[in-house]
């Protein structure tokens, strides 16, 4: 099955301006019937950027070469631009073709992806993502109402650029108190805060049970999650978001010395180099928590062993608002029980990604 041809749709909401500026679907094309579909999102300025560097710099390494050859691929669309070009934001591009094969790879073999690793989870737990940028007051009742669904773990948002510290600590007050002391609460600060801030803010949150504080530090400051980490009392310090790649999550969770790590397969370059990372966390008994990116990360949870739970976006963040729209038709399928909201393992073939093509007709740049 060898890759004949890769093309690129850039969307954008033109209603109005998105917390992501873009997002590209990618198909990758086959010599036989099967294709497969993959995406990754771009910030405003570089939607244009990214669909050059697929067109013009990967797809010319891979095209001609067999499909089922993720890992040779992968090493491929990495080297295409030598010493290190591979790192930054190639990474997303990379990304975005390695989950077209994996799309690929299942449909192929009439599978799930969740299936291609070998284990079997039907319900994968969440925990919701509660970032809303509201008054204080305002996200509590939002936490609030997502207790009452079901939820028993929500994370909320502290970061610098958007509050400070001390409204930090309003927010983490009022939503424990409107969700009671039974349902984990975390909170991320993007890698904001330096060291000091952090320890800080962790004593005055002592009260309020904080179950994680989320990159407390700058994705750089490796020895700052650890000195974090050595203050942190009962909270548990995670990170790796930001981080790419083996080698730095390897210096993450043995210098950082993090409780969970949480690589996102869009951020390091794809499924095939995400796995790498999960194998190492799982050899160390560092217990692995998906960041964003839960079309993906559902098949991983579902299919492999130490990943706690997933990320969970629901339809009311705005965040995300523009590409819950486009990928509207995606299998998902929520399961309430009585110890929190889960996600039913995927069933279709390939990723399951389903776009809404009237929607997308509407928002197609080119």
């Amino acid at each position: 099955m060898n890759i004949t041809d890769i093309t690129v749709n850039r969307y954008k909401n033109k209603e109005q301006d998105s917390y992501v500026g873009e997002i590209l679907i990618i198909t990758v094309k086959t010599d036989t019937a099967h294709e497969g579909i993959g995406f990754t999102s771009a910030q405003p300025g570089l939607g244009e950027i990214y669909a050059l560097i697929i067109s013009q710099i990967i797809k010319p390494v891979i095209v001609g070469k067999n499909a089922m050859h993720n890992k040779d691929l992968w090493s491929s669309m990495y080297n295409a631009v030598p010493r290190r070009g591979g790192d930054g934001i190639l990474r997303n591009c990379i990304a975005s073709i390695d989950f077209a094969l994996w799309d690929l790879k299942g449909k192929a073999a009439n599978l799930p992806v969740a299936a291609l690793f070998g284990g079997v989870r039907d319900l994968i737990p969440t925990y919701a993502n509660c970032a809303h940028h509201m008054p204080a007051k305002e996200l509590a009742k939002r936490a609030a109402s997502y207790v009452e669904n079901g939820h028993k773990a929500l994370k909320i948002r502290g970061t610098k650029s958007f509050v400070t510290p001390e409204e930090a600590t309003r927010r983490v007050r009022e939503v424990r108190a409107a969700i009671g002391p039974d349902v984990k609460l975390m909170v991320d600060v993007n890698g904001s805060w330096d060291v000091d801030t952090a320890i800080q803010q962790l004593k005055a949150w002592e009260p309020y049970n904080v179950y994680w504080l989320e990159e407390p530090v700058d994705p750089a400051d490796i020895p700052g999650y650890a000195r974090v980490r050595a203050r942190a009392g009962q909270t548990y310090i995670v990170g790796g978001e930001q981080h790419v790649g083996l080698l730095e999550h390897r210096h993450l969770i043995d210098d950082g010395h993090i409780d969970m790590v949480q690589p996102n397969a869009a951020m390091t370059g794809g499924i095939t180099d995400w796995l790498h990372i999960h194998a190492y966390a799982t050899a160390r008994n560092i217990p692995v928590s998906p960041w964003d990116l839960q079309m993906v990360h559902l098949h991983l949870a579902a299919g492999l062993p130490n990943i706690k739970w997933i990320e969970y976006f629901m339809a009311d963040n705005a965040l995300l608002e523009f590409q819950t729209k486009l990928f509207s038709k995606t299998e998902q399928k929520e399961v309430v029980k009585d110890d929190g909201v889960y996600l039913a393992a995927p069933k279709l073939s390939g990723l399951g990604i389903g776009i809404d093509h009237a929607f997308a007709e509407k928002s197609l740049i080119s």
